[in-house]
């Protein structure tokens, strides 16, 4: 199914402050579309409004954390009577290091982004847009969630979850005129990178370029993108391996995730 980006209005955009998510407001808002932006950065996610307004757009900046917020994004959406026709569910976190060596709130704290809001809001709008006959969500997962990384366990089980979440949803709304993509993003110039533990070297992807190859796929129709040759080497690995191989090769290379 081909999926024509200039018959959608308005975007729902989550993680929007800054990165990959900041980069999907500025190129959907080339494409005329209009935006609601949700971060936790009241300060960036201005400047991201302000931004892609000057592009001719509409954008509504709510600033929210989504594990305490969802409501409020709801409501404002409800209340300007916005109907999304696409959802990029980026919103997330992650941590490195010994899991054993965290406090158990922050593996916690992963679980309810990085996989209950971002069910929650697949699940909400995907119900509105199987309604109104057309649509389409980016969920984004990671190359992290292809396989078990090391010191990545918790961040690397919520993104082998919206994987496997997005590819049965991409099944389930084919013929219903939804579109569900899974975006998995290898190392990525973002703030999540840098918060999350593992800047200690490896060339990065521009967001930019991430985005960009994420909407030619998500128009082609789609269900998987892997953007970057060295995360499809790290794939075809973990695909013919044996697990307990690929677990030591992988745990070697924490500067690729």
């Amino acid at each position: 199914m081909k999926n024509n980006l200039t018959d959608y209005k308005w975007a729902l955009v989550t993680g929007a402050s800054s990165g990959i998510g900041e980069e999907f407001a500025y190129q959907l808002s080339k494409r005329g579309m209009n935006l609601v932006l949700v971060g936790r950065d009241k300060g960036r996610l201005d400047e991201v409004a302000s931004r892609v307004s000057q592009l001719g757009v509409e954008a509504v900046p709510v600033a929210e954390d989504l594990t305490k917020g969802l409501d409020e994004v709801i409501r404002v959406i409800s209340e300007r009577k916005i109907d999304i026709d696409l959802l990029i569910n980026n919103a997330g976190i992650g941590i490195y290091g010994d899991f054993i060596e965290k406090d158990i709130s922050k593996p916690h704290e992963m679980i309810e982004i990085n996989v209950k809001v971002l069910t929650d809001l697949a699940y909400i709008f995907s119900k509105k847009m199987v309604e109104r006959g057309k649509g389409g969500i980016i969920n984004v997962s990671s190359i992290a969630g292809l396989f078990p990384v090391p010191y990545y366990a918790v961040y690397g089980a919520t993104k082998a979850y919206v994987y496997s979440f997005s590819l049965a949803l991409w099944a389930e709304l084919r013929d219903k005129n939804v579109h569900v993509l899974c975006l998995a993003p290898g190392k990525t110039k973002t703030r999540h990178s840098e918060r999350a533990g593992s800047n200690v070297g490896g060339k990065k992807m521009e967001p930019a370029e991430v985005v960009r190859i994420t909407l030619k796929s998500f128009e082609r129709g789609d269900p998987f993108v892997l953007p970057g040759p060295m995360n499809k080497i790290f794939s075809f690995i973990g695909g013919i391996f044996p697990d307990k191989l690929v677990v030591r090769v992988i745990g070697s290379f924490p500067q690729y995730f």
